[in-house]
């Protein structure tokens, strides 16, 4: 009985300790139904896209709003440019990149680089926000909100217990993190998609404000 009585306690403390640990973030995979615009997809799937090529989502979105979008990416070309831009809140179906809200992750070597631009209007992100990301493993949350006169984008980790401004990587509202300002412009419409260059998508999916505005 006493035995038993020891092994229910330590049972009892080790989900204790589990509990208090923090939430792992839940698993994300796949990608959203969506259309090729332009492709020389060397693999293409709801499950992994690969190559260079033009996707957009046959969700559309509500222009004053606001929505998270999910990426898992691979910038897997050293050699070539390799990059993958998250476009949201484009009036242009064939998603140019000088229409709606984009976002860029683009490979320097070993480091990542990140570009936000709003109707082409672009800003780099400042380097000293990116020293945590690598260019083959992209696990990401962006999320835009299109509310307000002037655009809002917040960047995180997936990996992230608690979405709040304080922990985002990138914040275009907050001084410091993109080395030139942005205009004050947003989106003009419902269409969403991805730009990937030289590169590996293996989630890509559209979801609900982490933030509130």
């Amino acid at each position: 009985m006493e035995k038993f009585i020891l092994k229910s306690l330590l049972a009892l403390s080790l989900f204790s300790l589990a509990a208090c640990s923090g939430v792992e973030p839940t698993e994300v995979s796949g990608i959203d139904s969506n259309v090729i615009v332009s492709s020389s997809f060397s693999e293409y799937s709801s499950e992994k896209i690969h190559g260079s090529g033009t996707i957009r989502f046959l969700d559309s979105l509500t222009v004053s709003s606001s929505k998270s979008f999910a990426l898992k990416a691979s910038l897997d070309d050293t050699i070539a440019m390799s990059s993958v831009s998250v476009i949201m809140y484009s009036a242009n179906s064939v998603m140019p990149t000088n229409d709606g809200i984009m976002v860029t992750f683009s490979r320097s070597g070993a480091s990542v680089n990140a570009q936000i631009s709003y109707n082409g209007n672009a800003a780099m992100v400042n380097t000293s926000r990116l020293s945590f990301y690598f260019p083959t493993s992209l696990d990401l949350i962006v999320e835009v909100h299109n509310v307000n006169s002037k655009a809002r984008v917040l960047v995180w980790r997936r990996d992230m217990v608690e979405y709040a401004p304080a922990t985002a990587d990138i914040d275009t509202e907050r001084a410091g993190d993109l080395n030139s300002s942005l205009p004050v412009q947003r989106g003009a419409g419902p269409y969403a998609g991805l730009i990937i260059q030289n590169s590996t998508v293996t989630a890509g999916r559209l979801d609900s404000q982490k933030v509130l505005d």
